[in-house]
């Protein structure tokens, strides 16, 4: 299997809770035709829930009946509080450079949101005895 030269990444999170590191391309027109994808919709929206991460969604996922995505739900409000659920699949990437452009995310970065999505509400809070 060949090894990944890509240093920066997007986290996809389908709404069965499943999810796929994909490689963020160099240019502005693979990113859009990735995102595009990814997330198999017509019409995108991005959420930036801080100033290195940036969420995407189907902007009319609530619209056409697409499930709820719970999963990337949990994770924008374990980043700061929901306003709302989030439809349809979705796709993580890094904050924008000076010039607006939609960076990746870094390795460390990438791993740190897959661990965040895999423990997310299912690590049991530490039991005192009585």
């Amino acid at each position: 299997m060949p090894i990944s030269t890509t240093t920066s990444f997007a986290l996809l999170i389908r709404t069965d809770g499943r999810f796929r590191l994909l490689d963020w391309p160099a240019t502005e027109n693979d990113r859009l035709k990735l995102l595009y994808a990814a997330l198999d919709c017509d019409h995108i929206d991005a959420a930036q829930i801080t100033e290195r991460l940036t969420l995407w969604v189907d902007d009319e996922g609530m619209l056409n009946d697409s499930p709820a995505n719970p999963c990337a739900t949990r994770l924008y409000a374990l980043h700061r509080p929901a306003h709302q659920t989030y439809y349809g699949h979705a796709l993580f990437t890094g904050g924008a450079d000076a010039e607006g452009n939609t960076l990746g995310l870094t390795t460390d970065e990438a791993a740190h949101l897959v661990e965040m999505h895999l423990t997310a509400g299912r690590i049991p809070a530490q039991r005192t005895r009585h």
